[in-house]
């Protein structure tokens, strides 16, 4: 049926038209009204025409990865879809269905073109329109992607958190009754070396799975310190880098890696020191047993903190990066999962990356990343607030 007089007044499309203009428009087009499940167009078929819902409510759906139809919203009255059929006359980007009894007013875009031919003005009227439309659309898509990665985020803290509770919680149940055994079974292992030859073997066995034991205790014992409050400081960071990376080489001479801080000027932070030295050791720690496993002696830990952002403030980026074995690209997203290792068989408990990543992301109130690929090392990034 023709297009009644003002069909297109309040139309933001054609809002920056004059009446007459939009009578012009709107003369070259027709009214349909249509009943519910009508597909008014087609993902990938050719555009050709621009829609106005005058009346009623349409489906918008696209395609999944596997060609399921899922719906991504709606259209309500006074609304268009199709319009950049106008400009470019390409592909549907999405299929349209009516979700109730509709009343649509359709310009076709040859039609809508020769009028565009005789008041060339009209169109970048259009232009600037579209351009407004399509900057609105992307500052949501940027805003809910962002919303999006912050739920995950914040998901993802949340499962640590909660796995940090439980570790916590048993090992202040079995730290007491541990440290009675673990004494016991030295008491036996010194009774069987004199008296009972027999026993040495078994005794020397329960003696090194309670030592095991403790340690996983001592591991606990350290996430739930991640969250245990310290006095803030004004250090150096890159100094607290250096002094860490020294008491680890002291504490540990059997590692096999040399520490290398790049000193070459002050950075300035104030924050947790026990919460950071915690952090690096196990990044050293993880270093030493994963990135060169045979215990050469010749492997190398490169350290170095340069200025960065982090939400908008100042911030250090301090990397650890090691040119070892590297890890294959399906085990990155796991590694700070606790409990999950690739060396369980040489007595790993698979707790270091956790450690280290309920701290940089806990009281350090910042982020940690890996990267890595086989044979090209890995390199961990913990950016924390310069002033916490």
């Amino acid at each position: 049926m023709p297009s009644p007089p003002g069909v297109l007044d309040g139309v933001a499309l054609f809002e920056s038209f004059t009446p007459d203009e939009r009578e012009a428009v709107a003369a070259r087009g027709r009214v349909l009204e249509l009943p519910t499940g009508t597909v008014l167009m087609r993902e990938g078929d050719e555009a050709d025409a621009l829609y106005v819902l005058l009346d009623g409510t349409v489906r918008v759906m696209r395609a999944d990865a596997v060609g399921n139809p899922v719906e991504v919203g709606f259209r309500l009255t006074g609304e268009c879809f199709g319009e950049m059929a106008l400009i470019d006359g390409g592909l549907r980007s999405a299929t349209v269905v009516a979700a109730s009894r509709v009343r649509v007013f359709e310009l076709e875009r040859a039609l809508f073109m020769e009028v565009m031919t005789r008041a060339p003005d009209l169109m970048s009227k259009l232009l600037r329109e579209l351009s407004r439309k399509i900057r609105d659309v992307s500052e949501r898509v940027v805003r809910e992607d962002l919303e999006r990665r912050t739920r995950a985020a914040e998901t993802e803290l949340a499962r640590h958190r909660a796995i940090t509770q439980v570790v916590t919680g048993l090992a202040h149940e079995i730290n007491t009754p541990l440290g009675i055994c673990v004494t016991a079974a030295s008491h036996l292992q010194e009774l069987a070396e004199s008296e009972a030859a027999s026993l040495r073997e078994p005794a020397a066995l329960l003696v090194g799975n309670l030592d095991r034991a403790a340690g996983l205790v001592q591991a606990f014992t350290a996430i739930a310190a991640c969250h245990h409050a310290e006095p803030l400081e004004t250090l150096d960071i890159l100094e607290l880098a250096e002094q860490t990376a020294a008491m680890f080489a002291m504490e540990r001479p059997d590692a096999g890696i040399l520490i290398r801080v790049d000193v070459d000027g002050p950075r300035p932070w104030v924050g947790y020191r026990a919460h950071l030295e915690r952090a690096l050791h196990q990044l050293f720690a993880n270093a030493a047993a994963h990135a060169y496993p045979t215990g050469s002696g010749d492997g190398v830990v490169e350290v170095t903190v340069d200025s960065d952002a982090l939400d908008g403030k100042p911030a250090w980026r301090l990397t650890v990066r090691d040119s070892g074995v590297g890890i294959p690209e399906r085990e990155l997203p796991k590694l700070t999962d606790a409990f999950y290792t690739t060396a369980r068989g040489r007595g790993h408990k698979g707790l270091g990356l956790t450690i280290a990543f309920n701290t940089a992301t806990g009281p350090l109130a910042g982020r940690m990343q890996v990267d890595s690929a086989p044979g090209a090392g890995t390199t961990v990034t913990i950016t924390v607030p310069q002033e916490l």
